[in-house]
């Protein structure tokens, strides 16, 4: 009977907890109403969907399912290359002189494995670049045209994060505009609670989730339901996404 009691103690304790939680996000009155948000900048995911659909065109087993994390133009040895990080250690990388897709032969001749991780985030490895994956592009010159035609928005942030804490608790909302997805967060440093909501990036509920049984189906589909009413302060949004928003924005009213 205490074990039961103890656990309805930690469930109540969890719930007051997420509840607090949840509700900071409804106490700021000021800034962008995050569906607005979205949907005004809905033309950023779209132009990584097209490089997305691309790709599954020209590389080898590069479907639906797989991911991009960053396309940018990276100069390196005096050299300039359109560089795609596709997962951790996997990359495509195309010579911008010569329209060429690096090989696994020339990334190894050439690269050093400091420049990924000063600018991918990558781990130092102790056999330094023979664990990267190298794709190759079949038409490496379709890629070169859509990033400079796509390139400012390209280059925009691809995350905005809103983290609001309570002490040793916190709780976190991300829209990632690569993937079109969006997540809200309940955590606590020492794990009492670790809950994730999964959404599109329109803020309609993924069909994936875990979290029902911790939450409860009701409570969660409120929640799913109030995350369009956010409000998100304008210096949690990142400065270029905000200046598109602005100009996407005066466009509409012209």
């Amino acid at each position: 009977m205490k074990n039961l009691d103890i656990e309805m103690g930690e469930s109540m304790n969890k719930t007051a907890l997420r509840n607090s939680l949840f509700s900071k996000y409804f106490e700021n009155k000021d800034g962008i109403l995050v569906s607005d948000l979205v949907s005004t900048l809905s033309f950023v995911p779209k132009t990584w969907n097209k490089l997305h659909t691309i790709c599954e065109n020209n590389v080898e087993f590069f479907d639906s399912f797989s991911n991009i994390e960053k396309c940018k133009i990276f100069q390196y040895k005096q050299h300039n290359y359109l560089i795609l990080k596709l997962l951790s250690l996997n990359y495509i990388i195309i010579d911008l002189e010569k329209k060429q897709n690096v090989t696994s032969e020339i990334f190894e001749e050439k690269f050093n494995p400091e420049f990924f991780i000063n600018n991918f985030g990558e781990d130092k490895l102790d056999d330094n670049l023979k664990f990267y994956d190298i794709d190759l592009f079949k038409n490496p010159q379709q890629i070169v045209d859509f990033y400079y035609q796509n390139q400012k928005t390209l280059n925009l942030s691809p995350v905005m994060e809103y983290k609001i804490q309570i002490d040793n608790a916190w709780t976190y909302f991300v829209i990632n505009f690569i993937n079109a997805t969006s997540q809200l967060g309940f955590q606590t440093s020492d794990q009492l609670l670790y809950e994730r909501l999964f959404l599109n990036y329109d803020l309609s509920p993924s069909l994936m989730q875990d979290a029902q049984s911790k939450i409860g189906l009701i409570d969660m589909q409120d929640m799913l339901q109030k995350i369009k009413t956010i409000i998100i302060p304008k210096e949690v949004i990142p400065d270029d996404l905000y200046e598109q928003y602005q100009l996407q924005k005066s466009l509409i009213k012209k």
